[in-house]
């Protein structure tokens, strides 16, 4: 054998290249440089995905590469930000029914504020409708304050005497008026007479004093407690009531 020993022959059709020459571009390396290539670097010599990250888009979705599996595409939350759009025909009738709303409340509020009776106080307690000489004999003036009528009755009516009617008909409880120019005939005496407390519901009839005379209401008009002071100043004790009865009159307290 001739030169160094040991030293295995080039096979042919390959050349070895000198000392110094640089590598063709281009050129493939060979396994044996793939394999020397340290765990989890890249080509070009830097970690694998290291360029690439960071270069998503601000705003828009994220795009990963998972080793050994397909592309992951996380949304951002901008992307799922929905603003719904108003036409102007919508944004009309939203106005329209607000303000019929608004018109409607507003009409009820003012309706009630004018129908409810604001001066319904003191029923229950004392009151005081005022002095003797204020009702002439005959007289029917109604209190909602209290609610009673208050009665100044004659010789004729069953008096002398003032007398407080509660406003409640005995039948149902609805608010009995004075009815000034009824006329109406006593079926007990046969006798015809204008005015009378008349219920408006059922039609029970009762005299000046509160006397039933016709009507479905079980008895007659209750009457409230009435104290007269020495001042000739009139007390309705509105809390203390008795059922009416055929001797209402003569509950009247005389003046």
């Amino acid at each position: 054998m001739t030169g160094r020993e040991g030293e295995e022959k080039q096979p042919e059709g390959e050349e070895e290249p000198t000392a110094g020459e640089p590598e063709p571009a281009g050129a493939e390396k060979g396994p044996a440089a793939e394999a020397s290539r340290p765990l989890g670097e890249g080509p070009e010599g830097g970690r694998d995905g290291e360029g690439d990250r960071g270069a998503a888009p601000v705003g828009g979705p994220s795009v990963w590469q998972v080793a050994g599996g397909p592309a992951l595409e996380t949304p951002s939350p901008l992307s799922r930000l929905v603003i719904p759009r108003m036409s102007r025909r919508t944004l009309m009738r939203i106005g329209f029914w607000t303000g019929l709303g608004v018109t409607i409340v507003g009409g009820a509020g003012v309706g009630l504020d004018l129908i409810y009776p604001r001066r319904i106080v003191g029923f229950g307690s004392e009151v005081s409708p005022g002095n003797v000489s204020d009702f002439p004999p005959g007289s029917k003036t109604h209190f909602l304050e209290g609610r009673f009528w208050l009665v100044h009755l004659t010789e004729e009516q069953g008096g002398p005497g003032i007398l407080a009617l509660w406003q409640k008909c005995p039948h149902l409880g609805c608010t009995v008026p004075w009815l000034d120019n009824f006329v109406f005939t006593d079926p007990r005496a046969g006798q015809t007479k204008q005015g009378w407390f008349r219920c408006p519901c059922h039609g029970s009839t009762y005299t000046d004093a509160g006397v039933r005379v016709y009507g479905p209401a079980p008895r007659s008009m209750d009457t409230m407690k009435v104290d007269i002071g020495d001042d000739g100043r009139i007390i309705v004790n509105t809390g203390d009531i008795a059922d009416g009865g055929e001797d209402n009159a003569s509950r009247a307290v005389k003046v």
